[in-house]
């Protein structure tokens, strides 16, 4: 088993009110297969460009499965300059280079189509792209989808065509309320079932996550950190942890039980990535390290 992930990966360059670094490792890609590490083989779907830095290769060929990464040698890579404002409450982009990604067309290699239990996900890029995958690979058993507001603003007929071929969505609170024109989440999450998704992941920053399938509600809190130096990565990280989990143990049975220790594992593992800049947060954490956070979060929460 494992996962095969399509997304971007990209050169960062992030302020925030903890510091300042430019030339990060970023992307979706890169913050989700440095979470699903830890439990799962993770095939990367994407595209880098001629100054892609040694080290970055490194660093994915270590945590990954990259012979589905393309390089293109005559663009750069996708590159993305941003600040966060004094409360966190607010990313603003200065730039976007798209370059390389810009005419990215995934190619998936014969042994990608090799894996018949896989779980797919399909993050946060064009629907068109991820329609393109998503035909490649419908019969996996678990297939779940990330999306921004970007697409949800400029894509949204194509997006929707999506949401009856996949499993499951993972979103923030903002976006289910721009995809609903709601204002109440659980009203959104009504909206959001007419889809007939299997489940319904929304992220709330430092609110913590809630969960709904069929009937069945789920509400965990963020693990508290002490000093917050760059969210960036979190979503992606919490979507690489959560489905890791499921793949190392088990989706044919996806019990309650299961999916709470699933979310739970999540949350802890994207508290890491925002106590560092970039995924330098979590790389330097080992497995023991988050054995021990997810002890100390499961005695919070429970009573």
């Amino acid at each position: 088993m494992g996962i095969i992930a399509v997304g971007s990966i990209a050169i960062d360059s992030i302020k925030t009110p903890r510091g300042e670094r430019e030339e990060l490792l970023g992307g979706s890609l890169s913050h989700f297969s440095t979470a699903a590490s830890f439990y799962s083989d993770v095939k990367l779907l994407s595209v880098v460009g001629k100054d892609f830095p040694n080290e970055y290769w490194d660093f994915l060929s270590e945590k990954s499965i990259i012979l589905g990464v393309m390089v293109d040698f005559k663009e750069n890579t996708f590159r993305w300059k941003g600040y966060y404002t004094d409360d966190f409450g607010d990313v603003v982009t200065i730039s976007t280079e798209l370059n390389a990604f810009k005419k990215f067309v995934p190619q998936i290699p014969s042994v990608y189509k090799k894996a018949k239990k896989d779980i797919l996900f399909l993050a946060n890029i064009d629907p068109k792209l991820q329609k393109t995958v998503l035909d490649e690979f419908s019969y996996l058993p678990l297939k779940v989808l990330d999306t921004m507001e970007y697409w949800i603003q400029n894509s949204k007929m194509e997006l929707e065509k999506l949401f009856s071929l996949v499993d499951g969505i993972i979103i923030n609170e903002r976006e289910a309320f721009l995809l609903t024109n709601e204002k109440n989440l659980f009203y959104a999450v009504e909206k959001l079932k007419s889809y007939n998704f299997r489940f319904i992941i929304v992220k709330k920053g430092g609110n913590g996550i809630s969960f709904f399938m069929d009937d069945k509600i789920i509400n965990l809190p963020a693990f508290p950190v002490r000093d917050v130096v760059d969210p960036t990565g979190a979503g992606d990280s919490f979507a690489g942890a959560f489905l890791s989990y499921l793949d190392h143990y088990g989706v044919k049975n996806l019990t309650i039980k299961k999916i709470k220790r699933a979310l739970a594992y999540a949350v802890v593992v994207s508290s890491f990535v925002v106590e560092d800049f970039g995924v330098y947060g979590l790389a330097s954490k080992t497995f023991n390290d988050i054995k021990k956070r997810f002890k100390e979060y499961r005695e919070m929460v429970t009573f």
